[in-house]
């Protein structure tokens, strides 16, 4: 029963969801605002979840003394502090809005910002011109930067513009297309596989 339980209920629920959405006696009685409103309630509990697991792996780290242990004091302080005074004074409040606009964007910058360096190490071991397919990668990615900066129309006019242009809305959107269709099937056949019980690795375990 430890599966078959899961299995029964993964079933029920895809099958409400495909009621909800695409009968009209399942928009009439509202299926997908109840099934929107357990989601919520079951993502406000794995949260909860996720905090108190989060909570008991630094406490026994602070507790043991392990290396790094500082960090998950400070984690933990940030964590509960935060939360506790949005409590307090809503996410709106000063001190809160300060912390967040202050502490946390300037993080995200600065983790999106060393992306980059990644980004661009990556991109110089993909475009190396080692084989055609990698050289015509590496034309069109210089096409196309030249094409959207404006140093590429001050050397070559509008053309390298128009082509870039026409790379990004037809080569590229044709492409992009092509992936998202392919995307969908393989989400349509997973999704039905789990509602058959085909697929049970989200279950834990093998097949």
């Amino acid at each position: 029963m430890r599966k078959e339980v899961p299995m029964i209920i993964t079933a029920l629920s895809a099958l409400a969801a495909v009621f909800g959405n695409f009968f009209w006696l399942g928009h009439h009685w509202g299926v997908m605002d109840l099934l929107d409103n357990w989601f919520n309630r079951s993502f406000a509990f794995a949260a909860l979840i996720g905090v108190i697991n989060l909570s008991i792996i630094h406490i026994n780290a602070i507790r043991r003394r392990k290396e790094n242990w500082v960090y998950s004091l400070i984690l933990l302080i940030a964590m509960y502090g935060y939360a506790i005074l949005g409590l307090i004074q809503t996410t709106d409040g000063p001190q809160a809005s300060w912390i967040y606009n202050n502490v946390l964007t300037p993080l995200d910058s600065t983790v999106f910002a060393l992306l980059a360096f990644y980004i661009t190490s990556a991109s110089y071991r993909a475009f190396r011109a080692r084989t055609v397919e990698a050289t015509v990668l590496l034309v069109t990615a210089i096409v196309v930067m030249l094409g959207v900066a404006p140093i590429g129309a001050v050397l070559f006019t509008d053309k390298i513009s128009s082509l870039a242009q026409w790379l990004l809305n037809y080569a590229n959107a044709g492409t992009y297309r092509a992936f998202s269709i392919a995307g969908s099937l393989g989400a349509m056949a997973t999704a039905l596989r789990i509602t058959l019980g085909l697929e049970r690795a989200h279950l834990g375990g093998a097949q």
